[in-house]
This record gives C-alpha cells, structure tokens and sequence, in this order.
C-alpha cells in the first residue's frame, strides 16, 4: 500500500490497531501534514486515533502529547528520508523525561529536555 492509500485508508477507518506500528504513524502524520497542513492534519490524526483506539477496544490508549508531539516532528521534517530520525520509536525521549511524558495523557504538555524542532538533539547519555 503506497502512503496515499495508506492516508485514505486511516481516514476510513480501515487501519486496525495491529496493521498500524511506528512507521506507518509516521508516514500518515507526513502525508496528513502534506495534504492539510499542521491545524487541520492534526485534527484528523487525532480523530483517527482515538477512533482506532475505540474501534480495539482500548478509548483509554490515546495520549494527547504523544500525538501532538510526534505530529509536529513529523510535520515540521524537510523530508521523509529513510534514514530520518522520526523512525525511531524512542526519539520522544530526547525531548521529554518519561515523568514529564506521562503528565500529558489527558492534555498538551511541553518538552522538557529540548524544544520539540529537528534536527533532533543528541541521545543523553
């Protein structure tokens, strides 16, 4: 399935939770952003998240600054190389502690290890 069909298909709620890891997030996110800018693209990944999340079972498994924080990662990207950073799953913690993480679920919540902009800072050691 190319990226397109793969934006349509999630809007449609034909993505399940299992057929939808990491790197599919990412490439709605990109072509979410790409075809209805940040505002706009944004309500719709969110809608279809929790939707998804609905839809398995689990309404209580969405995270708003999760959502939110990768969105704006994504969408803010140049491009979509491979190679990108924004593939790996652990890149949120470059931004935000795990306690600061879990203080967004239910709303919005700033980083507070680094601004949340690419180039993305270095790994803390």
């Amino acid at each position: 399935m190319d990226d397109d069909d793969l934006v349509e298909a999630f809007e449609a709620g034909a993505v399940g939770a299992a057929e939808f890891p990491h790197e599919r997030h990412v490439r709605v996110a990109w072509g979410l952003a790409r075809h209805y800018g940040r505002q706009d693209g944004l309500r719709r990944m969110i809608a279809g998240i929790r939707g998804m999340a609905q839809r398995d079972g689990r309404p209580d498994a969405y995270h708003e600054t999760i959502t939110r924080a990768w969105f704006e990662l994504i969408a803010g990207a140049e491009d979509l190389a491979e190679d990108s950073p924004l593939f790996e799953r652990t890149l949120l913690s470059r931004y935000y502690s795990s306690a600061r993480l879990a203080e967004g679920r239910a709303q919005w919540v700033e980083p507070d290890r680094h601004p949340l902009a690419l180039p993305a800072p270095a790994m803390e050691r």
